[in-house]
């Protein structure tokens, strides 16, 4: 197959240019989360999407401060004094784009810092504008900007002080006489004809209570719905206001009464209905009582009482925390009450731990037997252990036992009560040790050793070392050698090291570096020992009545020994035709063995080589 190269690159170049071009977020999501954007010191400059509060927004955070603005335009109006900002700023600086506002805050105090108590108004458009301060004293002004995420200006250099204007006929601006403009009672019903004051010319607040005669408005007087929440000020109607049950709970809008709203204590047990609190929800606060009771109806029950909590399967079966047993408890107990299991703390503050245990069982005259796990301080021990105890005193044990201490490792059977009997598998660091027991060997069939000694290279010690009364019966050294104190018997025998027995009986061969033996030694098959060679060698007379040699090779004897040979022909007529056989040049490796006959003929010389 041919690959047009020059066209795949061609065709790599234009949709690479078609995946620049495309927006880098086109296809990009932000799912139930939020992208925080921050400037180049690290610090948060705003979280776009989910915020801390469920909501999804785009919040500014940590901006820097606006340019201080321009000085305010202040001038007096009746009942106080118009601000008017041209949406400038200081030294001509531009309008930031996080600009939110333009706070206009005033004060009769030279020099004042504006405040949350000094602020007037607000200026939300760029282009500037005008407010008006209501005050009956001259005051001076100040202008502050502000962010979208909150941050303040400097204040700008203040004007003022600027007053009010004295009022004059015709020249009354409409909401500068207001209600505290007015003296008591100076406007009565006879300077007012009838219907000529109506809701539209009555501004907000301008009637409050204290210009109301007691009495004169009377529901007769209301339309319908005249009067509604947004009517009425707040704490304007008190408990003192309502009559007995005015409120119902169907005049109640849903969450309106939150536990903000109560006063601590204003609601307890009498003042609640029975089963008033139903499977509902409760958040936060602390429920007080000496019992909890919890019935799902199908069996299953919560109890609370004097901190203990006990729960109930419907089936019966129970779980229990108790702390008021001497080491807190959890406790499982069955359908009759019987218990079945128990976790519980044990020792102190300084030495903690804890147990898991069964329920207590019979065997034998024993009643209170417990299967237990205890770790951690117990007692003088500090570790882990597992087995058969009392309950009523956790010293007996009888059975399988398992104990890990920071020292060593236990496997046994224990029977505290009959010690004799006891069988101990200890492990040390590089040391196991069985107290009291023996190892029975029962393996599979198998092509694979029964009982494995290796040990490392460099190893000096005994292999194998078996003794009674502290006396060795039987040893087997680093080198192979074995020493056994009595007979030595079996169908066969074979070691590279030496043989030290009383005695050694064979019915098989006996193939030994060096057998020692301070009483008989019986062989019913061959006796094979490193140090013995034998063999037979032919020699072919070269003439009649001259001596002819032979060279054996391959001997093998141990390294360091003496070798000493020996010869004879296997001939029916030596002295007559065979004249005479002999032995040169031996060592451990090979010799020469020669024969002398009245004729040539081949006769075959039996040899042996003993290395001493």
């Amino acid at each position: 197959m041919t690959v047009d190269i020059g066209r795949m690159l061609a065709d790599f170049e234009r949709r690479l240019a078609k995946v620049e071009a495309q927006s880098r977020l086109k296809s990009a999501s932000l799912d139930d989360t939020a992208l925080v954007v921050r400037d180049g010191t690290g610090s948060l400059r705003g979280i776009v999407g989910q915020q801390g509060d469920g909501t999804t927004a785009v919040t500014i955070v940590n901006g820097p401060p606006p340019p201080q603005p321009s000085a305010p335009i202040v001038m007096s109006v009746l009942g106080g004094v118009t601000a008017s900002w041209d949406g400038l700023f200081d030294g001509g600086q531009v309008l930031p784009l996080d600009w939110s506002r333009t706070e206009v805050h005033a004060s009769p105090d030279d020099g004042f810092t504006p405040t949350a108590l000094t602020l007037q108004s607000t200026i939300e458009t760029a282009q500037g504008a005008t407010v008006v301060v209501p005050t009956e004293t001259p005051v001076y002004v100040r202008l502050v900007a502000r962010t979208t995420s909150g941050t303040a200006s400097d204040p700008s250099t203040q004007t003022g002080p600027h007053g009010p204007a004295p009022v004059v006929a015709g020249e009354l601006l409409d909401g500068i006489v207001t209600t505290v403009k007015l003296a008591d009672d100076a406007v009565t019903n006879a300077k007012v004809a009838v219907g000529a004051i109506g809701s539209t010319e009555i501004s907000d607040n301008a009637v409050t209570t204290p210009k109301i005669v007691a009495g004169a408005v009377q529901t007769a007087q209301l339309d319908t719905d005249a009067v509604n929440a947004s009517k009425i000020a707040a704490g304007a109607v008190t408990t003192a206001k309502l009559d007995a049950l005015a409120v119902t709970a169907d005049k109640i809008a849903a969450n309106t009464i939150t536990a903000a709203k109560l006063a601590a204590g204003s609601v307890d047990a009498t003042a609640l209905k029975a089963d008033a609190i139903t499977g509902k929800t409760i958040t936060g606060g602390v429920i007080n009582g000496a019992e909890f009771h919890s019935d799902d109806g199908s069996g299953g029950l919560v109890d609370i009482e004097s901190g203990t909590v006990l729960t109930t399967a419907s089936t019966g079966w129970q779980i229990a925390i108790d702390p008021s047993k001497p080491q807190p408890a959890v406790v499982w107990l069955n359908d009759t009450g019987v218990i079945a299991g128990e976790i519980n703390g044990m020792g102190d503050s300084t030495r903690p731990g804890l147990v898991l245990s069964s329920g207590p069982f019979t065997d034998g005259a024993v009643t209170d037997w417990r299967w237990a796990t205890r770790s951690g301080a117990d007692g003088a021990i500090n570790g882990w252990r597992t087995g058969r105890f009392r309950e009523s005193d956790q010293n007996t044990i009888l059975g399988g036992y398992i104990n890990l201490a920071p020292d060593r490792a236990t496997l046994a059977w224990i029977d505290t009560a009959n010690a004799t009997t006891n069988t101990i598998l200890q492990i040390t660091q590089g040391v196991f040790t069985l107290d009291e027991g023996r190892f029975v060997i029962e393996p599979p069939v198998s092509g694979n050793s029964s009982l494995w000694v290796a040990a490392k290279s460099g190893h000096t010690g005994r292999l194998i070392r078996a003794q009674v009364n502290s006396v060795d019966q039987f040893v087997v050294t680093a080198a192979g050698a074995v020493t056994a104190a009595g007979a030595v018997t079996g169908a066969s025998f074979t070691t590279t090291g030496a043989v030290n027995a009383g005695s050694v009986t064979a019915t098989g061969a006996v193939n030994a570096q060096t057998v020692t033996t301070t009483g008989n030694s019986d062989v019913g098959g061959t006796l094979t020992a490193a140090n013995i060679k034998a063999g037979r060698v032919t020699i072919t007379p070269s003439a009649a009545n001259t001596p002819t040699s032979a060279t054996v090779t391959g001997l093998n004897l141990p390294t360091g020994v003496t070798p000493r040979a020996v010869a004879t022909p296997s001939s029916s007529v030596p002295g007559t035709q065979v004249l005479g056989v002999g032995i040169s040049a031996v060592s451990t490796s090979s010799m020469t063995v020669w024969l002398t006959r009245t004729n040539t003929t081949a006769t075959g010389i039996d040899w042996q080589v003993i290395g001493t």
